[in-house]
C-alpha cells in the first residue's frame, strides 16, 4: 500500500473522521477494503451515484470475500433479500444517493429502514461517499 492508504485505513480503523482526495484509479478502495477485511463483523456503506462503478467495486470486494450488494432503483424487492440486507448479512452496502431520501416522491427501502430500524443503524460502522 501506499503511505496515504495506510495512514487512512489507521484513521477509518480508529474511527476517526477521515477525508481522502485522490483522482480516480490512485487507490482510494484500498481504504475502503482494508477496514472490512480486518472487521469482518463490520457493516459499511459507500454513497456511490453510478451504477458502474457501483458494479465494479461490488467485484472488487468479492474478490476479497467481502459480501457486499449494491442498492439503486435495480435492487429487487424481494423480502428475503431485504431481510439479508437488515439482519447485516452483508458487510458492505454500495448505494446511490437516491435510495437515502426522498425520490420519485416516495422514500426508498433503504431509506426507511435507515429511518426506523434502529437495530438495523447500530450495525453500520462507516459511512464512504465517493
Amino acid at each position: 500500500p501506499r503511505a496515504f492508504q495506510v495512514v487512512a485505513s489507521l484513521a477509518i480503523l480508529s474511527g476517526r473522521d477521515t477525508l481522502i482526495t485522490a483522482g480516480t484509479g490512485s487507490g482510494k478502495t484500498l481504504c475502503l477494503l482494508i477496514p472490512m477485511l480486518l472487521r469482518p463483523k463490520s457493516m459499511s456503506i459507500t454513497i456511490l451515484p453510478l451504477k458502474r462503478l457501483q458494479m465494479m467495486q461490488v467485484q472488487e470486494c468479492e474478490k476479497y470475500n467481502i459480501r457486499t450488494i449494491a442498492i439503486n432503483e435495480d435492487t429487487p424487492h424481494d423480502p428475503g433479500l431485504w431481510e439479508s440486507i437488515r439482519n447485516g448479512y452483508y458487510q458492505h452496502l454500495i448505494v446511490s444517493p437516491e435510495q437515502l431520501g426522498m425520490f420519485n416522491g416516495h422514500l426508498p427501502r433503504l431509506a426507511r429502514l435507515i429511518r426506523q430500524d434502529r437495530v438495523f443503524t447500530s450495525k453500520i460502522s462507516r459511512v464512504h461517499v465517493d
